[in-house]
């Protein structure tokens, strides 16, 4: 008999599923449950009970499972930012591993011997490039600095550690805490519309040590930006801040518009591949940038590797960003074809292939489902690195009429990215190689590239 909901129940987790979810049986009904680790037993209260599956919160591990660690930050359990910490990173490995093993073959259709043993991260900690935090208002009426708990939507809590970009990162939160509450700087309020203060985004270059710092408004007075400014002046390691002011007008798109109040325009980041390539980036304060370089270097390896190009090709690079696939591909094609629907990295892409003395890249601004029906060139190699979605509307049979003898697919999501293979082969394309990289230690998150090839 399946509990019933708001029930307290007892169950032995079996395993982990994509997004996170423990999952355990009771009477061979399913129950998921957040927060618990493969071997768990815990107790758990029902919060849904559907006919074939139910959802039940946390309450009490009642026995750990000998896959948990302890975690390593003190906001654990408050920052929903890395949920896996308390699970062993080997065992991370594995189970992202299986759970895209899984994906590829429940959804997709496809043999699991098709999915490679998964690239692990050599570094699992302070690999992240990017982090942007948000301005709270404490109960004393203080100006907070960190993120959302999971949940909350209006209130932040203080960061006071954080493993995932840098030990300088937790520096500047504070740095600019300190000036926002001696300086009395208002945090914006979403009901009232009113105050200041958005979000604060610190952008590194983990090859260039080169660190952006990015603070973002609403259109109110700031009264002291040159203070703010003045916070980083003379410290060698920043070399770029921003102000930014968000303008928000009812029935009309959002739009940023960007102060560089000192320093270099935009942040150099290189990424180095395996066969020692190297190339330089110029990432504009609202570009998309892979936000692992280290393991990046190696996921676009896979994707040159996979691409196996002899010069002869021409490549379109959909969902390109700032460009960094398609001009990693440049020397080994005929011409690279890039399009992005966002102004920003298009921009990027132009300026990287300028900087890197590429010639023969070509980016396009726009929908790719729009710019492909433009587009009067074939491509010999379609490369695809979609949002996490995947490849909606019409663009699988877009990319499967062109004929091209390869496509290398850059995912995020296992189960989009198993749906959007399931199509693409009905449509006469077969998969060949899945390799799982991992890109985000200490979270579910699972990257991948797949080759697929032309039947005949």
């Amino acid at each position: 008999m399946k509990p019933k909901k708001g029930a307290e129940i007892t169950i032995k987790i079996d395993s982990l599923v994509y997004g996170g979810n423990g999952i355990g049986q009771v009477e061979g009904y399913k129950i998921f449950v957040e927060g618990v680790a493969p071997g768990d037993i815990v107790r758990a209260r029902m919060k849904k009970a559907r006919s074939s599956y139910g959802e039940g919160r946390l309450l009490q591990v009642l026995e750990p499972s000998p896959l948990r660690v302890q975690a390593r930050c003190k906001h654990f359990g408050t920052c929903g930012g890395c949920k896996w910490q308390f699970l062993d990173y080997a065992e991370q490995c594995k189970v992202k591993e299986q759970q895209m093993r899984d994906a590829i073959h429940r959804i997709g259709g496809l043999e699991e011997h098709l999915v490679q043993p998964l690239i692990p991260n050599a570094t699992p900690w302070f690999y992240r490039n990017k982090m942007e935090l948000s301005f709270g208002t404490g109960p004393d009426g203080k100006v907070m600095l960190g993120f959302y708990p999971p949940g909350y939507h209006y209130e932040v809590f203080d960061l006071e550690e954080c493993f995932l970009q840098s030990e300088l990162l937790v520096e500047i939160v504070k740095k600019v805490r300190d000036f926002a509450n001696e300086h009395r700087v208002p945090v914006y309020n979403s009901h009232t519309h009113e105050g200041l203060l958005k979000t604060l985004t610190v952008r590194e270059g983990k090859n260039t040590g080169e660190v952006m710092v990015i603070l973002t408004t609403s259109t109110s007075v700031f009264d002291h930006k040159a203070a703010f400014a003045s916070l980083f002046e003379g410290d060698e390691r920043i070399t770029s801040v921003y102000w930014n002011t968000v303008y928000q007008v009812e029935g009309h798109p959002t739009w940023v518009e960007e102060n560089r109040l000192f320093g270099k325009e935009a942040l150099t980041e290189a990424l180095i591949l395996e066969d020692g390539q190297q190339l330089e980036f110029d990432i504009l304060p609202q570009a998309f940038f892979q936000t692992n370089t280290k393991q990046a270097e190696l996921l676009y390896s896979k994707v040159v590797e996979l691409a196996a190009l002899t010069g002869e090709e021409v490549v379109f690079d959909l969902y390109c960003g700032t460009g960094t696939i398609g001009l990693f591909c440049a020397h080994k094609a005929r011409h690279i074809y890039g399009i992005e629907v966002n102004e920003a990295a298009v921009e990027s892409a132009r300026g990287n292939a300028s900087k890197n003395k590429i010639e023969n890249a070509t980016f396009l601004l726009g929908t790719v489902e729009a710019r492909l029906a433009e587009l009067k060139e074939k491509p010999d190699v379609l490369i695809v690195d979609p949002p996490r979605a995947g490849l909606e509307g019409e663009v699988v049979s877009q990319c499967a009429s062109f004929g091209a003898g390869k496509i290398v697919y850059v995912s995020c999501n296992p189960t989009t990215l198993a749906r959007d293979l399931k199509a693409f082969t009905a449509l006469g394309c077969a998969v060949k190689v899945v390799q799982p990289v991992d890109m985000f230690p200490q979270t579910h998150h699972t990257e991948s590239v797949t080759l697929l090839e032309k039947n005949g």
